[in-house]
């Protein structure tokens, strides 16, 4: 049996799980998320986050999708894993940091509620006016990477519900031509409220919606603020619960994001080996 815990931040949900010993190896963990992760058939979950040693910081994160990729960042699962990493010791302190493939991200817990320094993101190569069409339609697009690239795309109001984004995000994000890497792709508008926006976000690996995007609310922050819809501290609304972000300009130009959100505890798992069949 393999022994993880099931969390979610906003709804965005993960198995959490200790790989300090090395006891398993990145084939086997990219089987475990492609297996584990199936809902309806196995647990169910949008990712496998995993904690492993690290030489530089309290541990190592890595996070695996649906589909058995490795991602490199995962805002989200960055929050359930700091929360992990203090409640079963990884970390002593509630002041941590943590490697990512993404950059170095620094994390203060306190009980549900993560506060967390992510790695600085550069504007080199960010697309602010882009263009494209799915089907009929026609959209504006920004284009940013933070620590995972992320499409956003800004729209006067919602005229597709939830479920109906999903094949839209899904042919944006094969837009190899535009994104080589793929894109998460976040469908964004502003609310009546001050600094406030909504969105929801198509995620590349899970490949489909989610309920919440934490590297997807900063990006959306980011390209908010910078278009002068917001200021630099923005509520980011999403169909899971909120996100704050709040950003600052460092000397050389890049953007220093904080994120800030909760994340939950729902249960100690012991995943059955037919499971995984």
């Amino acid at each position: 049996m393999i022994e993880c815990v099931k969390m979610n931040g906003n709804g965005n949900d993960f198995l959490v799980l200790d790989n300090m010993a090395l006891r398993y190896d990145t084939e086997f963990l990219s089987n475990l998320a492609a297996k584990a992760c199936r809902r309806r058939q196995a647990v169910g979950a949008d990712g496998l986050v995993v904690a492993e040693p690290s030489a530089a910081a309290d541990f190592k994160m890595r996070i695996f999708n649906p589909d058995g990729t490795e991602g490199e960042m995962c805002g989200n699962g960055a929050r359930c894993v700091s929360r992990f990493a203090l409640d079963y010791g990884i970390a002593k302190t509630g002041e941590l940091t943590f490697e990512t493939l993404g950059g170095m991200v620094r994390a203060v817990v306190d009980g549900g509620l993560m506060t967390m320094d992510l790695a600085p993101v550069s504007l080199r190569g960010m697309v602010t006016d882009g263009r494209l069409c799915v089907g009929e339609d026609e959209f504006e697009y920004s284009f940013i990477t933070v620590g995972v690239p992320h499409c956003v795309i800004f729209e006067r109001e919602r005229n597709r519900r939830f479920e109906e984004y999903a094949p839209v995000g899904r042919a944006i994000r094969r837009r190899s031509d535009l994104f080589p890497q793929g894109t998460h792709v976040n469908f964004a508008v502003m609310c009546g409220e001050a600094d406030t926006i909504d969105i929801m976000t198509y995620e590349r690996g899970v490949e489909d919606m989610t309920l919440s995007c934490g590297t997807g609310s900063v990006a959306s922050a980011i390209v908010s603020w910078l278009s002068g819809r917001t200021g630099p501290d923005v509520r980011v609304k999403n169909p899971g619960g909120v996100n704050g972000v709040s950003l600052l300009r460092s000397e050389n130009g890049d953007i220093l994001p904080k994120l800030e959100g909760r994340a939950v505890a729902v249960a100690e798992i012991s995943i059955m080996p037919e499971a995984l069949l």
